[in-house]
């Protein structure tokens, strides 16, 4: 590594973040590179073999050639997903979205095979950046996904209908989180902030209301999963208003439990939670 080529690298965890977006979707590495940005920096922050290397050389070529030096890199490398290279450059949208389409016609003639490059390289505005990192200092709110997903199935529309879904799942998805935090029991280095660690948390309780509520997490996070993907069939209505029922009522049963059990400040070291009908 040459002189202060890489000015700062910051490791995040994501569920697609560490402020837990996402969370019902594999968890992934985020790596952030700023300063003066090298090839072998971008490199050693993916861990690139030599045809993500190519991928990068044509993203940093186009860039360089158009006038446009990245001000910010961003790798993202996830179980079961292709790593991805975000370039931030200083310029509007219709500009970014040009270089963009530059850098993919680049790659593709580097890459004659039937399958995909191991890269997928973006170009996106500096002030996207700067949106996304403020807003991620701020938590999400369990409330405000419950609004989102009313207003969207009061607004009709299958689209509306299953990104409603999705907010009633992530609403009741960060009240459970916190309330496990403050159940202890597991380091969150484990299994990081997926549904399966969750959901595990839960059970380790050992309470039918630890049970009980992971079983209904994972059932509206099944929901979520197929209003997302599943678009094979028709989505409808009384599809959507039945799941955001299922909402309110586990957001009343994690109030139960957290009524039921003596619960301390959240916390994310080992520990244990009393509760009148968990038998230890």
């Amino acid at each position: 590594m040459t002189g202060n080529a890489m000015t700062h690298v910051d490791l995040k965890r994501m569920a697609m973040a560490a402020d837990r977006r996402g969370a019902f979707l594999p968890t992934s590495t985020r790596k952030e590179i700023v300063g003066t940005l090298q090839m072998q920096d971008i490199v050693l922050a993916l861990g690139a073999e030599a045809g993500e290397q190519r991928c990068i050389e044509a993203g940093l070529e186009v860039l360089a050639m158009a006038g446009h030096p990245p001000a910010r890199a961003a790798v993202s490398v996830g179980h079961g997903r292709q790593p991805a290279l975000d370039f931030y450059i200083d310029a509007d949208m219709q500009t970014c979205c040009e270089l963009d389409s530059a850098v993919q016609e680049a790659i593709a003639s580097r890459f004659t095979s039937v399958l995909p490059p191991g890269l997928a390289v973006s170009v996106l505005p500096l002030d996207v950046y700067m949106r996304e990192s403020t807003a991620a200092r701020q938590p999400f709110q369990a409330e405000s996904f419950r609004t989102c997903a009313r207003e969207l199935v009061a607004h009709g529309g299958e689209m509306h209908q299953r990104l409603a879904v999705v907010c009633a799942y992530l609403s009741v998805l960060h009240e459970a989180q916190g309330l496990a935090e403050r159940l202890g029991y597991l380091e969150q280095s484990l299994l990081d902030q997926g549904q399966e660690a969750l959901s595990w948390r839960l059970r380790r309780h050992r309470s039918l209301e630890g049970r009980a509520l992971a079983q209904a997490l994972e059932g509206l996070s099944r929901a979520a999963d197929g209003a997302l993907y599943e678009f094979g069939t028709r989505y409808s209505f009384e599809r959507a208003s039945y799941q955001l029922e299922q909402m309110q009522r586990v957001h009343d049963r994690i109030a139960r439990f957290r009524d039921t059990c003596r619960l301390g400040e959240p916390w994310s070291g080992p520990r244990y939670a009393a509760c009148a009908h968990a038998p230890y």
